[in-house]
């Protein structure tokens, strides 16, 4: 198996206040709904103005918002306010409310799996070095359209980059949107 892969091709289902779209499960013969997944990364819409999020036991959750505004409210725990690219973490057993609609980023983990999520706006021809220290590290590409090393990806792309990788060069042919995952902790089997 290559260590770059591009995935374009992402599963997306309706939720009871929008859509969701699972951009990658692992391990890849998993499944959401079985939840025997050890790590999910998706996009979900929120297009009601309250919602209710499922509970989800034994999941540690990082939620970024891509578009939009939305105030998390974790009942017993904490309350916040996400702007684009401002992410908050939580465990899915925790009772959340939703108020506002976005466009959201989600990294689901689960068995003893970590991982972070960071965002950026890269303004339009602008090179930047991007370091990769996770075991497993991915790139979203929300909007725009950048080379990662020689690697090109549009809109809705997601660049798999299965080892660590250190010294990389990513360029901003556009205005673009990305989020970068690192998965640090997994069990590769």
């Amino acid at each position: 198996m290559s260590k770059h892969q591009i995935k374009k091709e992402h599963l997306t289902t309706n939720w009871a206040g929008g859509k969701t779209t699972e951009l990658y499960i692992y391990p890849e013969d998993s499944h959401y709904k079985t939840g025997d997944f050890l790590f999910r990364i998706s996009t979900a819409s929120i297009e009601i103005e309250e919602s209710v999020f499922t509970q989800l036991p034994e999941v540690e959750r990082t939620l970024m918002v891509l578009e939009g505004q939305v105030k998390l409210i974790h009942k017993n725990h904490h309350t916040k306010v996400l702007k684009p690219l401002d992410s908050d973490q939580f465990l899915g057993e925790w009772e959340t409310n939703s108020v506002g609609k976005c466009i959201d980023f989600n990294l689901m983990c689960k068995s003893g799996t970590k991982g972070k999520v960071k965002g950026y706006n890269y303004k339009e021809n602008t090179e930047h070095s991007i370091k990769l220290d996770g075991k497993i590290n991915f790139i979203f590409l929300y909007k725009g359209l950048i080379e990662f090393n020689d690697t090109r990806l549009t809109d809705s792309d997601l660049l798999i980059i299965k080892s660590e990788s250190l010294m990389n060069k990513l360029k901003a042919l556009e205005q673009s949107q990305i989020v970068v995952i690192y998965i640090t902790e997994v069990n590769l089997e």
